[in-house]
């Protein structure tokens, strides 16, 4: 995944009536849904906020030099900026938690990261998150890795394991009878 990340453009400018879009591939890095959609951070303000505009910012910055901090601080501010971040956090925030956290099991405290796509209108300051290209991977912890077996085959495992043991415990009695019956042979 590393190796992938190094390969892929992290940000390219595309013309689309007229106007500049930058398109930014964000990585969230790994989080917990607590640190990037709770409350945490400067303020209580979740961690999304600053990974977003630390990404934005960058990406300006990647294409545009010491210009893209000056189109940063100007749109910054802005109204759109701010409500289409917001959009943009609350609905990625439910597709976390009404769509992928459901479908793979994620639980509180579990580590994932987000892969995405955000673009962005310099000239108007207005993102837009591209859903259809957001991958999701997560780390399984290892406190569930033995859910993966059924309750009626954890029993079976079991049953079956109690029953070597005594077939062992009856092949140690077994031996240590055979070795003095030959110590008293030898005798």
């Amino acid at each position: 995944m590393a190796e992938e990340e190094r390969t892929v453009e992290r940000v390219h400018v595309e013309e689309r009536a007229g106007k500049q879009i930058l398109v930014i591939r964000w990585n969230t890095g790994k989080t917990s849904a607590g640190r990037l959609f709770g409350r945490y951070g400067a303020g209580g303000r979740p961690d999304f906020f600053r990974l977003l505009f630390g990404a934005v910012a960058g990406s300006l910055r990647e294409k545009f030099g010491p210009q893209g901090e000056e189109i940063f601080n100007k749109i910054r501010d802005s109204e759109e900026f701010r409500r289409t971040s917001r959009e943009i956090f609350d609905e990625m925030k439910e597709w976390f938690f009404n769509e992928q956290a459901p479908r793979h099991g994620l639980d509180k405290g579990d580590i994932f990261m987000i892969i995405t796509e955000i673009e962005l209108d310099p000239s108007a300051g207005e993102l837009r998150w591209r859903k259809d290209r957001t991958e999701l991977y997560y780390w399984v912890r290892s406190d569930r890795c033995q859910q993966v077996a059924a309750p009626r085959e954890c029993k079976d495992l079991a049953e079956e394991n109690t029953k070597l043991r005594q077939e062992v415990e009856r092949l140690r009695a077994e031996l240590n009878q055979i070795k003095e019956r030959l110590a008293s042979l030898l005798k």
